[in-house]
């Protein structure tokens, strides 16, 4: 399973208010995604689980998640990370690995 964690660094807290509609738009996206295995949402963070790199690549590439990071520098900085995996991650091991990922 392919798994990438994300988050993001807001500029201001007026940055929420450009943000939360796109959270809508990018949640459909993931419910219809194909080969979506699991996504969950914490606050500023992601975690998505993918059959293969195609089917991330897909959703990353397309849609309301192309469009959010077309316009991510009118929220504030975001940062990823990816890697494989034979199990769903904790937040915990999300959050490590971000952490070594500077914004």
């Amino acid at each position: 399973m392919i798994v990438t964690a994300t988050q993001i660094k807001f500029n201001s807290i007026l940055s929420l208010f450009y943000f939360l509609p796109m959270v809508k738009k990018l949640i459909k996206q993931l419910n219809e995604a194909d080969g979506l295995i699991f996504y969950k949402l914490r606050g500023v963070y992601t975690l998505t689980g993918w059959k293969d790199h195609e089917a991330m690549r897909q959703f990353r590439n397309n849609g309301a998640h192309l469009d959010a990071m077309k316009n991510i520098k009118k929220i504030g900085l975001a940062k990823s990370v990816t890697w494989e995996t034979k199990e769903e991650p904790s937040w915990d091991e999300a959050k490590k690995r971000l952490i070594e990922v500077k914004f």
